[in-house]
């Protein structure tokens, strides 16, 4: 099947997961283009698997996703996670995908027509390979103008996020954007010498320093909190070359049935609003809107990849835009 021409291409391993003796397909990278298939855009993901195929490709095509492999005899990377404990845990060191050749990969084919290139900060820690290829990625969307998003995605286990930062830095100016978590925000600010946030109106300062600093088009932040019953409220800030859009007063309210996934379907609802179906930009703000919405409803069903349509998503940013009042709290 011929890749689409003006599509997202991600790049990043998938891995299988076990929750409750449940296998089901992820990774960060994987999990946007699967959320972006389904919402109608053209998406390629790129990554390395094992020679036999396994449930990733297959969700993966049933998402309407076009797939760009280079096998290998390596297995796949597996995760266990414990819902109730809240923890992950990774077998992924002797996967495919971390044992890749970078010189597998044509970056200036994969990335003709592209508009978007998609990847994270979890790629260049997993080894020489997939740093190496993440860098040739990095290089050929500069200068053939795709734009790069990249969320920052930082994992304990992998690395410091020091030695995360130490990478990242130096490529500030390729990123379109370059999504943050608060914990990752907060140290990296005081990394830069600004005075470390400890709570929620200092972290917005310190994303709107970094965004100065270093004139990234959209920086991003994610948050959520807990509610009472179970329920979950969600909502992000963007600072932008224009000023700064936050949804805290629009936020969403869900019951998470599901703590992954939630971060890689807010990039992919954020990615989709600015590309708009093909029908030119829109504002920041709607980015961040549709990417709140569209992680909410990505957990509100098991596993890390996103089922919601097009069709479901507008339904429920109609839902929105006919609440009444200034303030539009979406309960979900």
């Amino acid at each position: 099947m011929q890749a689409p021409r003006g599509r997202v291409v991600c790049f990043g391993e998938a891995m299988l997961r076990n929750s409750k003796g449940i296998i089901t397909p992820g990774g960060a990278e994987y999990n946007v283009a699967c959320a972006l298939a389904r919402l109608g855009m053209g998406v390629s993901w790129i990554s390395a698997l094992p020679e036999s195929t396994t449930m990733i490709e297959t969700t993966a095509t049933d998402s309407g996703v076009h797939l760009d492999v280079r096998r290998s005899e390596l297995p796949v990377g597996t995760y266990a996670v414990d819902q109730e404990a809240r923890t992950v845990d990774y077998d992924r060191s002797n996967s495919a995908f971390a044992h890749l050749n970078s010189q597998d990969f044509d970056w200036r084919e994969i990335l003709t027509g592209a508009r978007w290139l998609v990847t994270s900060g979890i790629t260049p820690l997993l080894g020489d390979g997939p740093r190496s290829a993440w860098g040739g990625a990095l290089t050929f969307a500069e200068l053939d103008g795709t734009l790069i998003a990249l969320d920052l995605n930082h994992r304990p286990a992998l690395g410091t996020i020091e030695e995360l930062w130490g990478i990242i830095r130096p490529r500030m100016r390729m990123f379109h954007v370059l999504v943050l978590s608060p914990d990752s925000l907060a140290k990296i600010a005081e990394i830069e010498g600004m005075p470390r946030p400890d709570n929620y109106e200092e972290n917005i300062k310190s994303l709107s320093e970094l965004r100065r600093r270093f004139l990234i088009p959209h920086l991003c932040c994610t948050f959520k909190r807990p509610e009472t019953d179970g329920r979950q409220k969600r909502w992000s800030v963007v600072a932008h070359a224009f000023g700064m859009d936050s949804t805290v007063d629009d936020a969403v309210i869900h019951s998470p049935v599901e703590n992954l996934g939630g971060g890689d379907a807010w990039l992919a609802g954020f990615i989709d609003a600015l590309s708009e179906h093909g029908h030119g930009p829109v504002s920041p703000l709607i980015g961040a809107l549709r990417g709140d919405l569209l992680a909410a409803l990505c957990q509100n069903t098991a596993g890390d990849v996103s089922m919601v349509t097009r069709e479901e998503l507008d339904g429920f940013e109609a839902q929105r835009e006919f609440s009444s009042g200034d303030h539009r709290t979406l309960n979900i």
